[in-house]
C-alpha cells in the first residue's frame, strides 16, 4: 500500500485513499494529493517520508497532479549545491482537487453502462439470428 504512515492519516483521510484507489486511480497519486491536503506544503523529500513512496513515484504523482492543475510549486533554495528543491502545496481545497478523479470516475461508468446497453443489444442479436437459423 502506497500510504506507508497510515497512522498520520485520520480514518477518513484513509478511507478518501482507499475509495480513490478503488476507483482506479494511482495509489501514489492519491496518496500525494491526501498527504499535501493533511501536512500542507512539502518537498519532494517530504512527501517521500510522509507517503513511504520513492521519489520516482512521487515526481509521477506530481506531474499527474500537475496536469490536472491541482498543485502549485515554487522554489526553495537549499543550503547545499545542486538545484533548488520544489514545495508543492494544493491549488484549491481538497474537496475542489477530488473533483477531476470523480469526473473521470463518471465518465468511467457511463462508459461502462454503455458497453452494458450494447451487450444488451448483441445479444438480442445473436439470439434472433440463432432463432433464424434453427428455424430454416
Amino acid at each position: 500500500m502506497a500510504v506507508g504512515s497510515p497512522h498520520t492519516l485520520n480514518d477518513y483521510e484513509f478511507s478518501l485513499w482507499q475509495k480513490l484507489v478503488k476507483l482506479g486511480e494511482n495509489e501514489n497519486t492519491a496518496s500525494v494529493l491526501i498527504c499535501l491536503h493533511h501536512h500542507g506544503a512539502a518537498s519532494s523529500k517530504d512527501l517521500q517520508c510522509h507517503c513511504n513512496i520513492r521519489q520516482p513515484d512521487v515526481s509521477t504523482a506530481i506531474s499527474e497532479l500537475r496536469e490536472m492543475n491541482l498543485v502549485h510549486f515554487s522554489s526553495r533554495s537549499e543550503s547545499s549545491r545542486g538545484r533548488p528543491a520544489h514545495v508543492y502545496r494544493l491549488r484549491m481545497s481538497l474537496e475542489q482537487s477530488i473533483q477531476p478523479f470523480v469526473n473521470r470516475a463518471k465518465k468511467r461508468a457511463n462508459e461502462i453502462l454503455k458497453d452494458v446497453e450494447t451487450i444488451r443489444e448483441l445479444v438480442g442479436q445473436v439470439e434472433t439470428t440463432q432463432n433464424q437459423a434453427t428455424a430454416a
